[in-house]
């Protein structure tokens, strides 16, 4: 089980996170629905900076903005977050559940030759290649075709069943099907979106609300 409690953050005088408790289990997976600018990113980034790095519970981080090199391979994107060699990286990427991202056949590629829904998945890799035991992903699906996004669909799934847990960030409808639990995030504070949905309020209405 992943924990953490009482996070909140302000900008000035204005609070965007309000004395907020997350909690997610083995094998689980949690959304955060919300609006641009709701919170989201800055969630995930606090649970990301609050999470001990003396833990044994290893955390893995991949933010909405793409953090890799154009000028460097995937390969060598990758080799900058691990010990591995070329040979070791390989060899993992072709196993699963790393293998369900399908770019074993391109570590060689210049990233700035790569689509948006490949580069998206080089950033999963270079932060799954740690075998991270909690995922927090930022708009995983921002800016993807129907096929990337089952690919990563695909390996988030492969993910769970290792018992590993996910935190997702997203405004697309898909983690409804996904995710165990679907939070919105609004006015600083989560919220069940089953008690919404209980109430008869669609999922358009959740983000107007």
């Amino acid at each position: 089980m992943f924990r953490l409690e009482n996070i909140s953050k302000s900008y000035g005088n204005k609070e965007i996170l309000k004395d907020i408790s997350i909690e997610v289990n083995s094998g689980e997976a949690i959304g955060i629905l919300g609006i641009n600018g709701s919170g989201k990113s800055t969630l995930l980034s606090c649970i990301a900076k609050l999470h001990p790095s003396d833990s044994e519970l290893k955390l893995g981080y991949v933010p909405q903005e793409n953090p890799l090199f154009d000028e460097l391979k995937p390969v060598d994107n990758i080799r900058m977050w691990t010990d591995m060699n070329r040979g070791q990286i390989a060899m993992a990427l072709s196993l699963p559940p790393l293998s369900e991202l399908g770019i074993s056949g391109f570590l060689d590629t210049p990233v700035k030759a790569m689509s948006g829904g490949m580069k998206k998945r080089v950033s999963l890799a270079s932060v799954l290649i740690n075998s991270p035991q909690v995922l927090l992903l930022d708009e995983p699906f921002a800016a993807l075709d129907l096929l990337a996004k089952q690919d990563i669909l695909n390996y988030m799934g492969a993910f769970l069943k290792t018992g590993g847990s996910i935190i997702i960030a997203s405004h697309e409808e898909e983690i409804f099907n996904f995710c165990n639990k679907v939070f919105l995030l609004k006015d600083g504070k989560l919220i069940d979106t089953k008690e919404l949905a209980a109430q008869g309020i669609s999922y358009m209405d959740m983000l107007r609300a």
